[in-house]
């Protein structure tokens, strides 16, 4: 395997630019192409069938809602006439042929029957009959006998029975009067309109579906087929039941949704075929393969075209590359294009220009980090020595009470514990900040305390990593330069101080000393100046990290110096 995978690397490594390019760009472009345009139709073909399913479901909750909410409200509707105590007074007066009875009869039975209509025209029929003798009144009361040989019988309970009739179009409700006894009895019955009722079942949806609605029988009361794009979907009742059993197994090719009529416990169901969902997305399907095979050749044009002469150009800047690297610095190309590789030529030749230009100044940068590095090698020869030294100046200076010679003892242990370092090249910003402390303890000490230092470090940049040593040489050149030069009687004030700036840390080192013209504070970095402690902090900090990073100085004559130091946030301890 490793043989045979060793030789279509060789054979791959041997084929000329052009060949790679066509490839490469079979490997790169057609194949993804073909792996995103199947992904493409898998993904749509997921996000419209759920998208069709959510809104169906929505649409068709919705629907059976509304049915719901129709049937509650002819409902509640009845318990009003089925309780009505004139209702009850009139059917059950004495003397039905009076001329007080009748007078009832219309001035309050009828309105009363008639308002029902009015404010609810699907009704089409609203009469209470009664099982006793009744003198018949119209449509609105007439005697049980009439309607003994109906489909319906009347209730034996106080339920309320619904019934739907999809020849006759309508949709009834018969319910009993219970304020009605004495041998007395009624019932209530209420023809309403079908299309009313089951009108919220014509689906908003472009969709081909289909809706039933059935009771606990199993028999059809509304079905409403709309096939208008797939006829051969449509199907019977009996059909319907089949596929249920399949949606079970999840073997079916439909989308079957049920809900409950909980007002009458009757259910409603409606199905959509899945092949209607996706025969709207093959003419897009058509027009991404048209798109696709068009890119396809097209680039494939493209790249037999232009492969030939970029291979040639690519393989003249190789030979000119190739006498660089056998240490040919001074050639170079001529290039008139304005393209890539006319901009990689001419680069190429800025870039040597510049290699020329910076081998001594990288050679130089090298021998210094190598100085850097031997000094720090010197430092750590022998330091347990010394702080076994400075330990028993300590313990010696604690046995006479002499508490200044332990200061100090102790301020110049710790300077030389976190200058040395065991040797790493950088440290936390916590240990820099110690050893500054500890240096400027022991400077107060010889200047007898005729300065003071104020720390102003924020909390959160403490465990940032830095190089050691950094902010010393500052805090010295700021004693020396700075304090020890100025006149007067205000005492002087050396102020440290850090914080974060975006992605980086900032820290600076400010005295009230003598100050200086802006234009010398310039110079200090430079070649130019007299000075190698900043600058060599300021080289290190470049070195380390780049040109972004390093100090900046401020100065004002008489008012004092502020050297700033900028470098990365890096928050996790690096070893050098």
């Amino acid at each position: 395997m490793t043989s045979f995978a060793a030789r279509i690397k060789k054979a791959f490594s041997d084929m000329k630019v052009h060949r790679k390019l066509i490839v490469a760009y079979v490997l790169t472009g057609l194949f993804p192409m073909c792996l995103m345009f199947t992904l493409f139709y898998t993904q749509m073909r997921r996000v419209l069938v759920e998208r069709e399913i959510k809104n169906l479901q929505t649409t068709f909750d919705q629907a059976v809602d509304d049915v719901n909410t129709e049937l509650a409200l002819h409902q509640s509707m009845s318990d009003y006439l089925a309780f009505d105590q004139t209702i009850v007074q009139i059917i059950k007066a004495e003397d039905k042929n009076s001329f007080e009875a009748y007078e009832r009869m219309v001035k309050e039975f009828d309105p009363m029957m008639d308002s029902l209509s009015y404010f609810y025209p699907e009704i089409r029929q609203s009469t209470v009959y009664v099982r006793d003798f009744v003198i018949p009144h119209g449509t609105y009361l007439r005697p049980a006998q009439e309607i003994e040989n109906d489909e319906w019988t009347a209730p034996a309970d106080n339920d309320v029975h619904w019934y739907a009739d999809m020849d006759q179009g309508t949709v009834t409700m018969v319910r009993s009067m219970p304020l009605i006894d004495d041998g007395k009895g009624g019932f209530l019955y209420i023809s309403m309109d079908y299309s009313k009722i089951f009108g919220s079942m014509e689906l908003a949806v472009n969709e081909d579906y289909g809706v039933f609605v059935y009771n606990e029988d199993k028999e059809v009361l509304y079905e409403n087929q709309k096939m208008t794009r797939n006829a051969k979907y449509q199907m019977e009742f009996s059909d319907f039941q089949k596929i249920q059993k399949k949606e079970k197994q999840n073997t079916a090719n439909y989308i079957l949704l049920e809900k409950e009529i909980e007002q009458n416990g009757w259910h409603a169901a409606c199905y959509l075929p899945k092949k209607g969902i996706i025969s709207p997305m093959q003419p897009i399907l058509l027009i991404v393969l048209l798109m696709w095979a068009g890119c396809v050749l097209f680039s494939a044009v493209v790249i037999m075209r232009f492969s030939g002469n970029m291979a040639y150009r690519l393989e003249k800047l190789k030979k000119t590359m190739a006498e660089v690297e056998e240490g040919n610095l001074e050639v170079e190309m001529v290039s008139t294009e304005r393209d890539e590789i006319g901009d990689l030529t001419r680069g190429f030749n800025q870039m040597l220009s510049r290699i020329r230009q910076l081998i001594q100044e990288v050679y130089e940068s090298r021998i210094r980090q190598k100085q850097y590095e031997m000094t720090a090698l010197r430092a750590q020869i022998n330091p347990h020595f010394l702080y076994n030294s400075l330990s028993l100046i300590n313990w010696k200076a604690l046995e006479i009470g002499s508490d200044d010679i332990s200061k100090a003892t102790l301020a110049l242990s710790r300077y030389y514990r976190t200058s040395l370092n065991k040797g790493k090249n950088t440290m936390s910003i916590r240990e820099e900040i110690d050893n500054v402390r500890s240096y400027l303890q022991i400077q107060e000490m010889f200047h007898d305390y005729s300065f003071t230092v104020k720390m102003d470090v924020a909390e959160d940049i403490l465990d940032y990593r830095t190089l050691n040593l950094i902010l010393q040489p500052l805090a010295e050149n700021a004693i020396a330069h700075g304090i020890d030069r100025r006149r007067g009687s205000e005492p002087g004030v050396i102020t440290i101080s850090g914080r974060r700036d975006g992605d980086c840390v900032v820290l600076s080192v400010a005295d009230n000393g003598v100050g200086m013209e802006q234009e010398k504070a310039q110079t200090i970095l430079t070649e130019k100046s007299s000075g190698y402690g900043v600058r060599n902090v300021n080289s290190r900090i470049q070195l380390e990290y780049g040109e972004a990073y390093g100090l900046s100085i401020e100065s004002e004559p008489g008012k004092g110096t502020k050297v700033t130091v900028r470098i990365p946030g890096v928050e996790k301890e690096v070893q050098a």
